[in-house]
C-alpha cells in the first residue's frame, strides 16, 4: 500500500480516549471495506513506525507501545472526511489512546488524562497526547492542521462511580487545555461518541459520567456527542466491533458536518490555517 503525500498538507484528525477509540475488535477487513485511500495517512504512536507518516492501514498503534487492537472510529471517520477536502489535501489519523485509563485514576493499564495531574509511576496521557499530535503536525508539514478531535472514554471513571459535575469538570478542562496548548486547534470541535448502550444497563454506576458526555455541547461550544448504536459489542456489554466503529464513526462525521454549519470551507480554511 502506498501513500500520496497531499502537496497542500494534511488535516488531522486526532484520536483520543481508552480502549473503544483506538479499537478493540477482530472483526475489521483492511484489505475490504476497512482499507484506506491513499491520501489517508496514520502517524503512529508506537510500534515499529512509531513517529512516522505511514500509510493508515488497521489497525493503528496507540500510545505506550500497546499492540494494535483492531478498527477504532478514527479510520473511518478519516475515510468520510477525505471526500470533502481538495484534491491537493489529504487525511491524516493521529491516534493518542490508551485502553483501561480514567482522569485521575487508571483500570487496566496506567495513565490518567486530568491535565496537570502528577501521579507516581503513571503517564500523564493529555501530556504524551498533546506532545504526539505536535509532533504529527511538524511531520505534516506547512498547511496541515487539526481539523478534529474524537473522544471515547468514560468506562474507568464510570467505574468508579463518578458524578456528573465532576466528570464534566475534567473533561471541559481537557478540550480547553488541548485548545490552547496544541498549535492550530484554538477552535477545533470535539466530537465525543457516547459508551455503548450495553455497558450503561450492565452498569449504572456509570450515569453520572454518561450524562456528563451528552451534556457536553450545551457545555462548550464546537463540541457535539453521537451516542452508540446498541447491538454492536463484541464481549457482551463494552467493545466495540469493526462494524460498530463504522457506525459510530458514521455518526460523528453527521454530527461534525452539522457543527461545522456555515464555516468557511475546508479550501479556505486550508488557505489561512488557524494560528
Amino acid at each position: 500500500m502506498s501513500l500520496t503525500t497531499p502537496a497542500a498538507g494534511y488535516d488531522l484528525v486526532v484520536v483520543l480516549g481508552q480502549s473503544n477509540a483506538s479499537g478493540t475488535n477482530t472483526d475489521g477487513d483492511p484489505d475490504g471495506v476497512d482499507a484506506r485511500d491513499a491520501r489517508v495517512g496514520v502517524f503512529a504512536a508506537s510500534g515499529p513506525d512509531a513517529g512516522r507518516i505511514v500509510p493508515a492501514r488497521e489497525p493503528f498503534w496507540p500510545l505506550l507501545g500497546h499492540p494494535p487492537g483492531g478498527v477504532g472510529p478514527g479510520g473511518p471517520f478519516a475515510s468520510l472526511l477525505l471526500p470533502t477536502l481538495p484534491a491537493d489535501r489529504g487525511v491524516l489519523v493521529v491516534p493518542a489512546a490508551v485502553g483501561g485509563t480514567g482522569f485521575r485514576t487508571h483500570g487496566t493499564y496506567p495513565g490518567v488524562w486530568k491535565v496537570g495531574l502528577e501521579v507516581e509511576g503513571t503517564p500523564n496521557l493529555f501530556a504524551l497526547a498533546t506532545e504526539h499530535v505536535r509532533a504529527a503536525l511538524a511531520a505534516a508539514g506547512p498547511g496541515s492542521r487539526v481539523r478534529v478531535v474524537l473522544w471515547h472514554q468514560g468506562e474507568t471513571d464510570g467505574g468508579q462511580g463518578r458524578g456528573e459535575a465532576e466528570y464534566a469538570a475534567d473533561l471541559d478542562e481537557l478540550v480547553t487545555a488541548f485548545r490552547a496548548q496544541v498549535p492550530t486547534a484554538r477552535d477545533v470541535p470535539f466530537l465525543l461518541g457516547g459508551m455503548a448502550p450495553e455497558r450503561l444497563a450492565a452498569f449504572p454506576d456509570h450515569a453520572g459520567v454518561a450524562a456528563a458526555h451528552a451534556a457536553t455541547p450545551r457545555r462548550l461550544a464546537g463540541t457535539a456527542f453521537a451516542p452508540t448504536r446498541a447491538g454492536h459489542v463484541n464481549d457482551v456489554t463494552t467493545h466495540l466491533t469493526a462494524e460498530g466503529q463504522r457506525l459510530l464513526a458514521a455518526d460523528l462525521f453527521a454530527a461534525f458536518t452539522a457543527l461545522e454549519g456555515s464555516a468557511p470551507s475546508s479550501a479556505q480554511q486550508a488557505q489561512v490555517p488557524q494560528p
